[in-house]
């Protein structure tokens, strides 16, 4: 089968958001498939095409640069009926590689991956099946922005782009045949607040790198502590740090149960790790709430540190940091809102499970006090994404809806 995968963010070096299950979807596709990769890609990732050539047949890259043009970013979140995330990546370069491609190779699907690739599929004039891999319904993402974000402008920009994102998913329906989402939850909204038909929409969730993402020995943590400097009793929280929910995660954690489980293990030690972390979170840094930045190994972390948190209360999707954490044997506590992509995440079993501030730091603390209940969870959390969570078994849901498509027997 021939696969046209297209993509906003080069997928290498796959470190962080949808570059690492962009790479590990093309990955496991070149294995049985010729894979071509139209990408958007950074100046300083040039360096890297030649990783992906070990599993793309072809690639075509167009080079791109953020705007910092606020007031062109202003007027679009006025005056266009399209999300400004739309905007930002659609490129004419990007077009016209595009048409060239249909034109020189008879392509038997093509992968849009994630919604700023969605725009693209209007250019596309011939039969072809088409699918979106959406991972989260991203009107759901934005509206719950809105519900949290206590700054007024920030609040209008998070409903107006809500609104528009909202009205583009309404026009999924004839633009693919398949929306495929990471959660059933993201599912659920798409078909009931987007209006898409529920047989348009599949739940293929995110995978772990289980070969990768490995626990590990007792002496080999020691020995990252010692090397890195990192100190225990810990907690980690690891994220893109200027994604909006990732911010009003860690914020509400800082200023609602931090100060909690601090008074009882006046030792703890927090680990805020990941790119792009604002002044509003860097005010906090003391000698125990440490901000890392972007870090080369994420692995360092999860395995060093004692506990992994994920306070999430907004957002969507499924969270690639909890099963990371999981496939690493390490315990993590999280909210309601971020287990909402893993169904089979059960308090007490495999994770703890909190809301309240009061309630998140008893359970922190629980951990620390109850080895049992700690070695139970880190196994059967590592456990959990063995059997359920390999990039191994997404791809063959993605191949049986390939299968369909092509054979024009999907019901759609």
């Amino acid at each position: 089968m021939k696969i046209l995968f297209l993509s906003h963010t080069f997928p290498y070096p796959p470190n962080e958001g949808i570059k690492r299950p962009a790479y590990h979807l093309i990955k496991e596709f070149s294995k049985n498939n010729e894979v071509t990769l139209l990408s958007f890609i950074l100046p300083n990732e040039k360096k890297y095409v030649d990783e992906l050539k070990k599993y793309c047949k072809h690639i075509e890259t167009i080079t791109w640069q953020p705007s910092k043009n606020v007031i062109k970013r202003f007027l679009l979140t006025l005056f266009s009926s399209l999300p400004y995330n739309i905007h930002q990546f659609f490129s004419k370069e990007f077009c016209y590689t595009l048409e060239k491609l249909l034109q020189s190779e008879k392509y038997d699907i093509i992968f849009f991956d994630f919604l700023t690739t969605a725009i693209y599929s209007r250019k596309i004039t011939i039969s072809i099946p088409k699918i979106l891999h959406y991972y989260d319904a991203m009107s759901m993402l934005f509206y719950r922005n809105f519900l949290v974000d206590k700054n007024v402008i920030k609040k209008i920009y998070w409903y107006i782009q809500y609104k528009k994102i909202i009205n583009f998913e309404h026009q999924f329906s004839s633009m693919f045949d398949k929306v495929t989402v990471v959660a059933t939850k993201d599912k659920s909204w798409l078909t009931e607040k987007s209006g898409l038909n529920n047989s348009k929409v599949e739940v293929i969730p995110n995978g772990v790198d289980i070969e990768y993402f490995v626990p590990y020995g007792k002496q080999e943590v020691e020995n990252i502590r010692k090397k890195y400097n990192i100190s225990t009793p810990s907690l980690l929280f690891r994220g893109i740090m200027n994604f909006q929910p990732n911010i009003d995660a860690c914020l509400w954690f800082l200023n609602n149960v931090y100060p909690i489980v601090k008074k009882h293990i006046p030792e703890i030690k927090f680990y805020i790790v990941g790119p792009g972390t604002p002044k509003k979170i860097k005010k906090y840094v003391n000698k125990d709430i440490i901000v890392t930045g972007y870090v080369e190994d994420l692995r360092v972390y999860i395995a060093a540190t004692s506990i992994n948190i994920c306070p999430m209360i907004s957002g969507s999707g499924i969270k690639n940091k909890i099963l990371e954490s999981l496939a690493m044997g390490k315990p993590s506590v999280i909210t309601s809102i971020a287990c909402e992509g893993i169904p089979e995440l059960k308090d007490g079993e495999n994770v703890l499970i909190a809301d309240t501030p009061q309630e998140f730091a008893d359970k922190i603390i629980l951990l620390f006090k109850n080895n049992d209940l700690y070695q139970k969870i880190a196994y059967n959390g590592r456990k959990l994404v063995e059997k359920n969570y390999t990039w191994e078994k997404a791809v063959k849901k993605f191949y049986k809806l390939f299968e369909e498509l092509c054979r024009g027997d999907s019901t759609l």
